[in-house]
C-alpha cells in the first residue's frame, strides 16, 4: 500500500504563523506609541471641548467642579465664575428619550434662572434631536432647549404647564425635559446643603 501525503505544509504554516505575529507586535506597537504621544493633547481637547459647551449653557470665564452626594450617588456638578464671582452652575445629566442615551447639560444662575439648555450626545434616531433643537427667528420658531431660558428652577416642569413639546417628537422632548428636571433637583440640593 502506498501512501498518502496529508498536503499540509508545517513549515510553511510556521512561517505565516511567525510573519503574523510579527506584524500584529509592530502595529500594536504603533498604536500604543501613537496613543502615548496624542494622550495628552487628546485630554486637553476633551477638556477644552467640555468648557466650552458650559460656556454655551452659562456665561462664566471659568468653571469649578465639585462634588455632591444625593441618595447615595456621587454626582459631579460645576460653579461657574466670572473672575471669582460665583454666577451659577452647570449639571450634566443623563436620560431616556425616543431611544436609550441623551446627555443633557443645563446652566441655572445663583439666583435660580435657566441660562441655557444643550445636548450635548445622543442615541436618538435620526433627526429627532434636530427637530427639537431647531430655533428659526425668522419663522417664529424656539426650540425646546431655548424654552426653558428665563424660567425659574423653583420645582419640576412639566410639559403643556411649562413647556410645550415639540409635535412628533414627544419622547426626545420628554428626554430633554428629564434632564433638565434632574438639574433643578441637584441645584435645589445645593441649595439645602448650604444651609
Amino acid at each position: 500500500m502506498s501512501e498518502k501525503k496529508s498536503g499540509i505544509n508545517f513549515k510553511e504554516i510556521l512561517v505565516s504563523a511567525a510573519a503574523l505575529a510579527i506584524i500584529s507586535g509592530g502595529v500594536t506597537a504603533a498604536l500604543a506609541a501613537t496613543n502615548a504621544m496624542t494622550k495628552n493633547k487628546i485630554a486637553t481637547n476633551k477638556i477644552n471641548n467640555e468648557t466650552n459647551a458650559r460656556k454655551m449653557v452659562i456665561k462664566a470665564d471659568s468653571f469649578e467642579s465639585h462634588t455632591l452626594t444625593i441618595d447615595g450617588e456621587e454626582i459631579v456638578y460645576f460653579e461657574a465664575k466670572k473672575g471669582d464671582k460665583s454666577v451659577g452652575y452647570v449639571f450634566t445629566t443623563s436620560s431616556v428619550g425616543k431611544s436609550a442615551g441623551m446627555v443633557v447639560m443645563t446652566g441655572i444662575s445663583t439666583d435660580g434662572e435657566i441660562t441655557g439648555v444643550r445636548i450635548t450626545d445622543n442615541n436618538e434616531s435620526a433627526g429627532y434631536v434636530d427637530t427639537v433643537t431647531k430655533t428659526d427667528k425668522k419663522n417664529n420658531i424656539i426650540g425646546l432647549p431655548d424654552r426653558f431660558i428665563g424660567k425659574k428652577a423653583e420645582r419640576k416642569f412639566e410639559l403643556g404647564v411649562d413647556v410645550d413639546a415639540v409635535s412628533q417628537a414627544t419622547k426626545t422632548s420628554k428626554g430633554i425635559l428629564s434632564g433638565v428636571n434632574q438639574a433643578v433637583e441637584i441645584y435645589k440640593s445645593i441649595g439645602r446643603e448650604g444651609q
